[in-house]
């Protein structure tokens, strides 16, 4: 039992110290910063939700309005609301990154329950909440040494863990969307979810706010097969469950990357459901592997790729 406790034990201190290269933790504040610089841009003016009458704020408690520091008057909040894609172009380019990252978390902590809070305490599900939290990790890690402005970074730092914990805390969260919107699916209705009349209801419904006929919906084509109902039910389970072996296994990100872009596609196309973080895909690219096979390829017969950095 000793061995096996000594083997869990360093292959739990592999998976989060391992060496990482500084390369694919600045890939993930890039892809987190876009990604959450994509939803605020296409939301103009989320703080003229205060200007809405004092009415439909009745159901907001003032805990919830100081959990979010919902405190300040419209003005200074637009001001906010400027300096946030400031933050996060900052983070993206890499200047100043751990104060960007950080400002950047903060300021999306904030504003993310703005489109939601009047209906209903859960800021979640708008795009917002990954890019929040990761940033915020990163804030905390030397997530500039790599694809950075200024400070300009140091010439091909070695592989570290301290490019790797953040990395992996960032994936982990990210890999929790798919898990427990499987386990939320059976713990709520059970095994009867993937039934095909349980889809078929849901692309009926989720179909009605089409404004073209409904002969031009996927929705409704699908709807009218009951099995094909119940494949799309399962094979959405599956991969949900499954999702999470991409942090142990190169195989499964090759498999279960790609399969989770169709899956989101599909349910766009389908569903009219749109998971706007998944860019963050990415997040499982090794880029530092990829920037060495594009070198190395690109290198000249009888050239050393390690000194074309």
């Amino acid at each position: 039992m000793t061995g096996e406790a000594s083997s869990a034990a360093s292959a739990w201190s592999r998976f989060w110290y391992g060496p990482e290269p500084a390369r694919n933790l600045a890939a993930a504040r890039i892809l987190l910063a876009a990604t959450a610089l994509w939803v605020v841009l296409s939301r103009h003016d989320l703080p003229s939700l205060l200007a809405y009458p004092p009415e439909l704020w009745a159901g907001v408690s003032p805990e919830r309005r100081w959990r979010f520091l919902m405190v300040f008057g419209l003005g200074f909040e637009r001001a906010l609301y400027v300096l946030l894609p400031v933050a996060l172009f900052c983070a993206l380019a890499g200047v100043g990154p751990r104060v960007a990252c950080f400002a950047s978390g903060v300021l999306l902590y904030h504003f993310a329950p703005f489109e939601t809070i009047i209906r209903t305490a859960n800021p979640y599900l708008r795009g917002l909440t990954i890019p929040c939290l990761g940033l915020l990790i990163v804030s905390f890690s030397r997530c500039g040494d790599a694809l950075a402005l200024w400070p300009r970074p140091p010439v091909s730092p070695p592989p570290s863990a301290d490019y790797r914990w953040p990395l992996r805390l960032v994936q982990v969260l990210f890999c929790q969307i798919y898990l427990f919107a499987g386990w939320s699916k059976l713990f709520v209705t059970g095994w009867s979810w993937a039934s095909a009349e349980n889809v078929r209801g849901h692309l009926l419904a989720l179909n009605q706010a089409l404004v073209r006929p409904p002969s031009a919906s996927w929705g409704y084509a699908l709807a009218r097969h009951p099995m094909a109902c119940a494949a799309v039910a399962w094979a959405g389970l599956v991969l949900e469950f499954a999702f999470p072996l991409v942090l142990f296994s190169a195989i499964a990100r090759r498999v279960l990357l790609p399969a989770a872009a169709l899956f989101h596609l599909a349910n766009s196309l389908l569903f009219r459901i749109f998971f706007q973080n998944a860019p963050l895909l990415l997040l499982f690219v090794d880029w530092d592997g990829l920037a060495r096979r594009v070198r190395e390829r690109a290198a000249p017969p009888g050239a050393d790729p390690a000194g074309m950095r």
